[in-house]
This record gives structure tokens, C-alpha cells and sequence, in this order.
């Protein structure tokens, strides 16, 4: 992923490295092939975050994390997030480092992805080989597990904010939609390869047992200004930021326990069991199958995504939206009624739909909505001209992806205390009725432009 945003600099392939378009009318058009290799960071993004959505659950328990202590895990890095992103967002549209405003931010929150992934899938293995009293190894064992978890998460998170003000700096109006599809595109095919990852059963290929597997605004922003700019936001970006938190919500409860969701709902299988026990070895079985389906959740949000320009055409926006959040409240919801391992597989096809609409429609939206602001300050405007006095972007779309860490609080607050009390099958349950909440709201109260 690193070398990919090297490739982005890249002077020789004229692009999208010349984030700092001082002339204020539209950039120019930019080659398929530009946006594609931007493209390519939501890839390696992805990827990394489709092994952690499909093994970070199953690892904790399998390290020994008691379920009180669920609600830390997921709680840590998105109230980071929540708090910072928008700060971040806003110093990258200030930022004028030498490689730009935007490029700084993603490559020292690749690295930041890379270690923490490093630490939660191998902190176990490090652990054992160092320490020999078995207290100390459990106790460290779930620390440096939390600690990769927390920091992956925050460096996740934030990582989306500056890859899409990227695209909408350079980019002209019709190139940010062309881009948005094909950051969907590749999202959807770098899950795939991750969740891919974790469906086969490495322990019985040679590979695997060599390597061992997992379960071993121009002006200085200051913090006042800052929050005056977010209590003031317009009310149409406020209401696609709640519909994003809608959205979000609903994904991430089903997303962040799915693994475990199939491991024993569906296979009646026990992760606290003995490792070599066949109730253990049931529950990694199922934890197979579901990354099979998270598989096919990524397979189709690239296939969907490559339809949508067409689907577009006749449903707009509103119908896109709309139908996401509608279809997959109702295959989540069947999910919960009928836990079968075969119409569970057939009904992750939802979850790509919301994927793909989750990841396009709302920075669509907000790229309309500054398209929308430039042309009336064009028209107000002796000349026509901007006097770069305009909304930043990067921190419109912080504040959007702000709704992730926001949504990743709530269900790690709320939904690991469910799932202590109730069970795993509470996720699917939950996921649906805050996706058909997310319903109303996007048809009712999201402001949509032609």
C-alpha cells in the first residue's frame, strides 16, 4: 500500500501528485489509469481491514479476552478517531509540506496499519516465545493484542478521510465520480482478497504450516474555530452525516462479529474451549465459512459498484441510497430469523450492496454539494472567480468519515454489552433494525442534487 502512494508521487505519470491546484477553476480531466492507481491505497486499505473484521474477534477470544472486556476493545481507537479526525482533516487542508497536502497523512498511516496489524495477529506467538509464566503470558498476550487492535483501528479509520480529499482536489467534477466508483471497485476486490485469506484452511496446506497461522478552511485553524465550523455546518451535510452514522452502525454490528456470529450461532461451536477440543475446532470452522462469506460480500460490492454508474441512470442517488440500506436490513434481518450455514452464505451478497453504497453515495454527495457551493460563489463573484474562501474538503469529509468511529463507539459501547448478555445472534438483529431506521432517513431527510 505504501509503494502504491509512492506511485501516486510519481512526476513521470502526471498526476495526481500536484494535490495543491492553486488555480481555482476545475483541474483538468485526469487518465483512467490516474485514478486507478489511486485507487489502489482503498485497495491495500481494505485488504488489511477485511483480515481484521474477520479475525480480530476470534483472536481475542482466542487470547484469553474475557467478554467484559469487549466494550474497551472497540471503544479506544474510535473515540480517538471521533476526536481527532475532524483535526486532522482540517490540518491537511492547511498542510503545505513539500509532497502535498494529503500524501503526508496517508503514508505515516499506512506504517501506523501495518505495525498494529503486526501486533494483533502475532503478539500471541511473541509473547509465548518470551515469557514463560503462564499468568504473565495471558496477561501480556491480550495486552500487545489490544494494543495492535486499538492502533490498526485508529490508523484504519482516519486513513479514508485524506484519500478522498485527495481525489477531490485534483479531480474534476465527472473524474471524483468516475474516482469514487473505482475506490468502491477496488474497496470490494481488496476485501475480497483478505476476507479470501481468512477462508482457507491454512493449518492442512504447506504454506500455512510454514508460516503458522493467525491463532498462534487557508487561514491557521485553530481548536475554536475548528468547533465553530462543525457546530455550523449546513443542515444538509449534518443530515448525510447522520445517515452515514445510520449506515455505518448497522454495517459495523454485523460486520465486527460476523466470524464469530457463524462460529457459534450457526456451527454451535465454543471459542473459550480448549484448542485441540472439538467444540474449539467447530467454532474455527465456522469462522472459515464466514470469512467465505465476507468473501462474497466483497466479491459483490466490486461487482455492484461497477453497475451503479448504470443503476444511477434511472433510480438516482436517492434510489441508490436508499436501496442499499433496504437490502441489507432485510438479509441481515433473514439472517437472525434462519442462522443456515447456506442462506446465511447467499444473503452476504447484502452486505456488498451497503459496502459499495456506503463507500460511494455519501462522498458523492458531498462532492455535489461543494460543486453546488462553487457555482453560486462563481455567480456572486465579479468574474467568476474564487477567492479560496470555499469549505475545506478535507475536513467536510472528515467530519463524514467521523460518523465511522462514531458508529464503531456505539456498537462497541452498546453492542458488546448486548452481545455479553445475549449472544452473538443479538448482531444481525441489530444491524437490521438500524438499517431500516437508516432507510426512512435517507429517503426523508437527505438533501439529494441533480
Amino acid at each position: 500500500m505504501g509503494g502504491n502512494i509512492g506511485q501516486l508521487g510519481s512526476r513521470s505519470y502526471e498526476s495526481l501528485a500536484d494535490d495543491e491546484p492553486l488555480d481555482p477553476e476545475e483541474p483538468p480531466k485526469r487518465p483512467t489509469g490516474n485514478l486507478i492507481m489511486h485507487s489502489m491505497a482503498m485497495l491495500g486499505r481494505e485488504f488489511c481491514y477485511a483480515v481484521e473484521a474477520a479475525y480480530v474477534t476470534p483472536v481475542l477470544l482466542s487470547v484469553g479476552l474475557p467478554k467484559s472486556l469487549y466494550s474497551m476493545v472497540w471503544l479506544l481507537s474510535p473515540i480517538l478517531g471521533f476526536l481527532l479526525q475532524p483535526v486532522v482533516g482540517s490540518a491537511s487542508d492547511h498542510c503545505r509540506a513539500r509532497w502535498g497536502r494529503r500524501r503526508p497523512y496517508i503514508l505515516t498511516l499506512v506504517i501506523m496499519m501495518l505495525l498494529g496489524m503486526t501486533l494483533y495477529l502475532n503478539g500471541d506467538a511473541v509473547v509465548a516465545a518470551l515469557i514463560a509464566d503462564p499468568r504473565r503470558r495471558l496477561i501480556w498476550a491480550i495486552t500487545i493484542t489490544m494494543i495492535g487492535v486499538v492502533l490498526f483501528d485508529f490508523a484504519a479509520d482516519f486513513i479514508d478521510g485524506p484519500i478522498k480529499a485527495y481525489l477531490f482536489d485534483v479531480c474534476s467534477h465527472e473524474d471524483k465520480e468516475r474516482g469514487l466508483h473505482y475506490h468502491a471497485l477496488f474497496t470490494g476486490f481488496g476485501g475480497t482478497l483478505g476476507y479470501l485469506l481468512g477462508a482457507i484452511d491454512w493449518a492442512h496446506l504447506e504454506l500455512g504450516r510454514v508460516l503458522g497461522t493467525e491463532f498462534q478552511t487557508r487561514k491557521a485553524m485553530t481548536m475554536k474555530s475548528l468547533l465553530r465550523e462543525l457546530v455550523n455546518m449546513p443542515p444538509h451535510y449534518r443530515c448525510l452525516c447522520i445517515s452515514h452514522l445510520f449506515g455505518w452502525t448497522a454495517f459495523l454490528s454485523n460486520m465486527l462479529f460476523f466470524t464469530d456470529f457463524m462460529g457459534q450461532i450457526v456451527y454451535h461451536g465454543d471459542p473459550y474451549a480448549a484448542h485441540n477440543s472439538t467444540e474449539f475446532l467447530i467454532y474455527e470452522r465456522g469462522v472459515e465459512v464466514g470469512c467465505w462469506g465476507l468473501c462474497i460480500n466483497s466479491m459483490f460490492s466490486s461487482l455492484y459498484s461497477y453497475f451503479q454508474k448504470s443503476l444511477v441512470s434511472y433510480i438516482g442517488l436517492k434510489g441508490l441510497y436508499f436501496m442499499g440500506y433496504l437490502l441489507f436490513g432485510l438479509g441481515t434481518g433473514f439472517i437472525g430469523l434462519f442462522p443456515n450455514v447456506y442462506s446465511t452464505l447467499a444473503l452476504c451478497t447484502s452486505f456488498g450492496v451497503m459496502s459499495s453504497t456506503l463507500y460511494t453515495v455519501p462522498f458523492n454527495l458531498i462532492a455535489k454539494y461543494h460543486r453546488e457551493e462553487q457555482e453560486e460563489k462563481r455567480q456572486q463573484t465579479p468574474g467568476g472567480s474564487l477567492d479560496g474562501s470555499e469549505r475545506g474538503q478535507g475536513l467536510d469529509c472528515a467530519v463524514l468519515t467521523c460518523m465511522v468511529q462514531l458508529a464503531q463507539i456505539l456498537v462497541g459501547g452498546g453492542l458488546g454489552f448486548l452481545v455479553n448478555k445475549a449472544g452473538s445472534v443479538i448482531v444481525v438483529i441489530t444491524a437490521s433494525v438500524v438499517a431500516m431506521i437508516g432507510c426512512c432517513f435517507v429517503a426523508l431527510f437527505v438533501r439529494y442534487v441533480d
